[in-house]
């Protein structure tokens, strides 16, 4: 086989790779859904929206754990930020807390345990 027969073979691989992928773009365009930002609707289009798929009360997870978190002893509120939010090991923040590392578990399990528990009173209540 020449080189110029290898070329030509590519050049059609290519061609219909990149057929079959602008067939597949334009299917896909299709099926999306006609999106509009929030800052372009009007305040009308969202008190309808609010009212019609969140009446009464709306409460978002995010702001009853924040809560829950404030509710937790300093020590433990602040186990949780290294744990989770800094994803700090267990050694090390038994040395910048100055305590054992079980004392680090121990206080994550409390406070993830109040969270939970927490959470449920919440769920029970609405």
């Amino acid at each position: 086989m020449t080189c110029d027969e290898i070329r030509a073979m590519y050049t059609v691989y290519i061609e219909r790779v990149a057929d079959f992928a602008r067939k597949e773009y334009l299917r896909t365009l299709s099926y999306r859904v006609q999106e509009t930002p929030l800052e372009e609707q009007s305040e009308d289009t969202l008190a309808l929206v609010e009212d019609r798929y969140f009446p009464g009360e709306f409460d978002l997870a995010e702001g009853r754990l924040s809560r829950a978190m404030n509710d937790l002893p300093l020590l433990r509120h602040q186990v949780l930020i290294l744990v989770f939010i800094e994803k700090l090991p267990a050694q090390e923040i038994s040395e910048r807390l100055g305590c054992s590392v079980s004392y680090v578990y121990k206080q994550k399990c409390l406070a993830l345990q109040k969270l939970k528990e927490t959470r449920e009173s919440d769920d029970r209540e609405q």
